[in-house]
């Protein structure tokens, strides 16, 4: 039978986000959360997911936002004279290229310092992803795939997400006007240069941030995976419009993160994904 893994990011981003990650799971049908180890509200996910024992937990890689998990005196490339990481996705791939033993170097330094705090944590370490897709930088991925023999995480995610398949069965065309559509176009690429086939399907990449229960309306994904996983945001806006000041990413106050909740509190959303050729 094919595993169903609603997976929420963000997890220690805010105190919004935590609070719309714990009623999803308790109240919905959230059953994993990725969490970010170098943020404010960290130790309060922490604190959270012990309460929640059925709930899959693993690291959400940072490397674009906040302050570095390692000493930022080792990882020149990655942060600025603040200890703060300083480089988007894009920077991060240039880097790779442009500079590629020393940015392997520090990435391995910085994702070695979050492992650490990660494992601190006791928590079940079910998977890695990362914050802004950035596991899929070529040099990152390697990276990330020894940390993930070392330590014997199942699972790493991978954007294997069939476009075409995604399209037709979806009538909305935002990802046309708002990135989605070129945003696949690269994570795909990434995927293929990584080499890496996962037994997880990957859904979806084109409507990441805007995931209504109108994207789960029959869907079915290719045949040969073992789970499908969907990458969702939930939040509570009104929690942290409260706290202006712990807001650093203006899309934690976005009315989409209320909508990704809601998703996750429709029961009925699991019953629509299946395999292609499936029985209804």
């Amino acid at each position: 039978m094919l595993k169903k893994i609603f997976n929420a990011d963000d997890f220690g981003i805010s105190r919004g986000v935590n609070a719309a990650i714990e009623k999803a799971y308790r109240d919905g049908i959230l059953n994993s959360a990725s969490l970010m180890v170098n943020q404010k509200y960290a130790d309060e996910a922490v604190a959270m997911a012990c309460k929640m024992p059925h709930l899959a937990t693993g690291l959400h890689l940072n490397l674009t936002n906040e302050k570095s998990a390692a000493d930022p005196k080792m990882i020149p490339l990655l942060v600025d004279d603040n200890g703060k990481l300083k480089n988007g996705f894009v920077k991060l791939l240039i880097l790779s290229f442009l500079h590629p033993h020393k940015f392997t170097r520090q990435v391995m330094i910085e994702v070695r310092a979050q492992v650490r705090k990660y494992l601190q944590t006791e928590l079940p370490f079910c998977h890695i992803d990362g914050h802004r897709h950035v596991q899929m930088i070529p040099a990152v991925f390697k990276v990330v795939r020894k940390i993930q023999k070392e330590y014997g995480v199942p699972r790493v995610r991978v954007m294997n997400e069939n476009l075409w398949n995604t399209i037709k069965q979806n009538r909305q065309t935002s990802y046309l006007f708002d990135g989605g559509l070129v945003k696949y176009i690269i994570l795909r690429f990434l995927c293929w240069w990584n080499g890496y086939r996962s037994d997880v399907y990957f859904y979806t990449t084109l409507f990441t941030c805007k995931i209504s229960a109108e994207q789960f309306r029959n869907i079915r994904i290719p045949k040969g995976y073992e789970a499908i996983e969907v990458m969702i945001h939930p939040g509570m806006p009104e929690i942290d419009s409260l706290t202006p000041e712990d807001v650093w990413d203006t899309n934690i106050l976005s009315p989409y993160r209320t909508l990704e909740l809601e998703t996750l509190l429709n029961k009925d959303v699991p019953n629509n994904i299946k395999v292609v050729g499936e029985d209804d």
